[in-house]
């Protein structure tokens, strides 16, 4: 009981710190940046599926959270749009939590200049919560003269233990043909009601993140000792919901078909904080991207004394790596262009 009690507690406070469970989950933001900016799948004018796993473990226990997101998307490129799918998968094993969300969009392409191109998307989500409620323990279930738990409870919460709701959101990004990009995502305008009271009225404030990105040639000429096809990357965000935020900054090496990178995240819930640093690597394939990120806290023992930790596993498709019309190495975010 007491285990389930600090876990009960730790995955409220991450629930919180996280938005609302479901928002910047991924710790490979900067590839998959249509998860929290879906105009990004129009990027690369081509085509793209992919999928990511995250698990966070607390150190010493069997529970966990975990999170299953994958995506495809399609160009048409006589008509200057694209169409993406993406479903995203979150569970909290030890509280029978488990929240799924499916979003279509539609992303529009327009030509600022030569140089310059943005791309605008409209999305559309339906998502369901489910909580098993058998895996929490209500006041009416312990009896206090023996300590004992009962199997059953007439708490009115339990009701209900499913919500379907329709969630809609918009975006943007332009970006240059050489290096540069810069983003602004809004979700949950609509603010649906996520509660699995009856009696209570839980809407999702609307979430709204901003990010760029910039990438270097490092050994332009190809001189150096370093691979021809050689680039920093550096990527940021900015996500705020309510009295939550979050700040991710990363920075990736990329040497020919391998790359290594760190990234940072910051938190904040109220006067509250959780803090966390990582690092990541993957290996090209042709157009088949492989990569891993793990993370570990920094600060949350300030909040609930637990530590814990982050591991992602991502495998990506990008179709746009088998054109031949690169301008950049085929591994460059600006390959295509």
């Amino acid at each position: 009981m007491t285990k389930i009690y600090i876990y009960s507690v730790f995955a409220f406070f991450f629930i919180n710190l996280t938005m609302n469970a479901q928002e910047n989950i991924n710790l490979n933001q900067n590839k998959l940046l249509g998860a929290l900016n879906p105009s990004f799948y129009g990027f690369k004018e081509a085509p793209s599926i992919g999928v990511a796993n995250t698990n966070q473990r607390i150190s010493n226990e069997d529970s966990y959270i975990q999170n299953t997101f994958a995506f495809g998307s399609f160009y048409f490129e006589d008509y200057n749009f694209s169409v993406a799918l993406d479903v995203n998968s979150f569970q909290i094993s030890a509280l029978g939590y488990k929240a799924t969300q499916a979003n279509v969009h539609y992303i529009h392409k327009t030509q600022l200049s030569y140089n310059w191109t943005m791309n605008a998307s409209l999305s559309l989500g339906y998502g369901n919560n489910k909580l098993d409620f058998s895996s929490l323990i209500f006041g009416d279930q312990l009896d206090p003269f023996s300590g004992s738990i009962t199997g059953f409870s007439i708490d009115p919460a339990t009701a209900n233990n499913n919500i379907m709701y329709f969630d809609t959101g918009v975006s943007a990004h332009a970006h240059n043909n050489e290096n540069m990009f810069f983003g602004l995502s809004v979700k949950h305008l609509n603010k649906p009601n996520i509660s699995l009271n009856n009696d209570s009225n839980d809407k999702k404030d609307i979430y709204i993140s901003v990010q760029a990105g910039y990438e270097m040639d490092i050994n332009p000429l190809g001189q150096s000792f370093l691979p021809e096809d050689s680039y920093l990357f550096f990527y940021s965000s900015f996500s705020k919901q309510a009295s939550k935020s979050r700040i991710s900054l990363y920075q990736e090496i990329l040497l020919d078909n391998f790359s290594l990178g760190i990234n940072q995240h910051l938190n904040s819930y109220k006067d509250s904080g959780l803090g966390a640093i990582g690092t990541s690597a993957s290996v090209f394939f042709n157009q088949i991207e492989i990569g891993i990120n793990y993370s570990f806290e920094i600060a949350s023992k300030n909040i609930t004394s637990i530590p814990y930790n982050h591991f992602e596993v991502y495998l990506v498709f990008d179709f746009s790596r088998i054109s031949e019309r690169y301008s950049r190495g085929a591994n460059s975010r600006f390959s295509s262009f």
